[in-house]
């Protein structure tokens, strides 16, 4: 799932020059936690492979439960291998994937499908993923493309059951406007994130006939970090100079997910590379600029008058315009006609489409994308009345 935007604040704490280091104690806890959860999730066919740190760590994770597997149990020529393909889909030259996720399937072994297509065979999706996921929000989208053709390349392969790295960003603090924080602040959105989070790859994957596999979501590695603190999910990191190459970076660095990126250091590929969403490391960050360039701003604005006097439905981009012409193509003019989700009965609309949120809670529409779509109190004050709305 991609997080909207937040307004950054502004943390004060000094930056110690002593290394941060999670308690030994939690680091093994994790560890113990994430292995048990890959091996409830075995045998599975593939991964989603892009090479950040979350499929990193489940791809070099799952290979080490496989070989202390066969060392535990040499007599068992039965075992399978947890993972056995790995599929990458790079959309453009400036994917910053392919270095990673190839050095990790060389590492494990996997067979190592590396799909590099252009951006408008990866726009051929936009039909499937706009009526599985019934949205035209341009983060979304962005990110589903690329995920949608990873499924249908994996299914295309004979594989029937696919991992993800899902949940690390939303459980660990990997989001970069987190970061900011203060410790009662994170740990109240960190709450209400993990209670509303939702990802594209579930319904994809059902539509395609696949299973998908989703190893950060389970229960105790979900109640494990709600018992985090702020130093264990953001800290900063010395970059020693022998893994400069590797890591991309150097010196001193603030990290998300850092008692997750302590935790498999030795064994991850890509421990401490730096957070890039989905869109950078596949490549299609590119497509509002793309999209931009081929309309006339004349013609973009004419078409946003319209469409707000005709469906009152604010368009803010050419990106935006051509999900939403797509959008109208799938599911067609007469809003009677449209799946339960799809309904305008002014119950509790968006002011950005006028389609219902989904949620209470839900602070950015997942129909169009508008943020802010509601104002609501900061998270610490929901989670306070929460708390004592329970204890009374």
């Amino acid at each position: 799932m991609s997080a909207p935007p937040q307004k950054q604040e502004q943390d004060n704490d000094a930056v110690s020059s002593t290394p941060y280091h999670s308690d030994p104690v939690r680091i093994q806890e994790l560890r113990r936690l994430l292995l048990q959860s890959l091996q409830k999730s075995t045998p599975c066919d593939c991964i989603l492979l892009s090479g950040g740190v979350d499929t990193s760590i489940l791809t070099e994770a799952a290979f080490a439960v496989y070989n202390n597997q066969q060392t535990n149990n040499n007599h068992n020529r039965n075992l399978q291998n947890p993972l056995t393909g790995a599929v990458t889909v790079l959309c453009t030259d400036q994917a910053t994937d392919e270095f990673y996720a190839t050095q990790i399937a060389a590492r494990t072994g996997l067979v190592q499908e590396v799909v590099k297509i252009t951006l408008d065979s990866v726009l051929e999706e936009l039909e499937f993923c706009i009526r599985t996921l019934e949205t035209f929000d341009p983060m979304e989208l962005r990110n589903s493309v690329v995920i949608a053709r990873g499924l249908s390349i994996a299914k295309s392969l004979g594989y029937k059951t696919v991992m993800t790295g899902d949940g690390a960003d939303e459980l660990f603090a990997g989001y970069s406007f987190l970061h900011t924080m203060s410790p009662e602040r994170l740990k109240a959105y960190s709450n209400r994130l993990t209670k509303t989070m939702r990802f594209s790859g579930v319904r994809l994957a059902s539509a395609l006939g696949l299973q998908l596999v989703q190893p950060y979501l389970d229960s105790e590695l979900i109640a494990f970090s709600q018992q985090c603190t702020r130093d264990e999910k953001i800290n900063y990191h010395d970059h020693p100079k022998e893994r400069e190459w590797q890591d991309r970076l150097s010196g001193r660095q603030l990290h998300g997910k850092f008692i997750l990126r302590e935790a498999f250091e030795n064994e991850a590929f890509s421990a401490w590379r730096k957070k890039e969403p989905i869109e950078v490391g596949s490549g299609t960050t590119v497509l509002p600029k793309l999209f931009q360039e081929s309309m006339n701003p004349d013609e973009l604005k004419k078409e946003q008058d319209r469409i707000l006097v005709e469906n009152g439905i604010k368009i803010r981009d050419a990106e935006h315009l051509q999900y939403f012409r797509v959008f109208k193509k799938v599911f067609g003019d007469d809003l009677s006609n449209y799946p339960e989700k799809l309904k305008k009965d002014g119950r509790d609309p968006c002011p950005g489409c006028g389609f219902n949120l989904t949620s209470p809670e839900q602070t950015f529409c997942v129909i169009c994308g508008q943020w802010p779509a509601r104002i609501l109190p900061p998270p610490e004050e929901i989670e306070s009345s929460s708390t004592a709305s329970t204890t009374t």
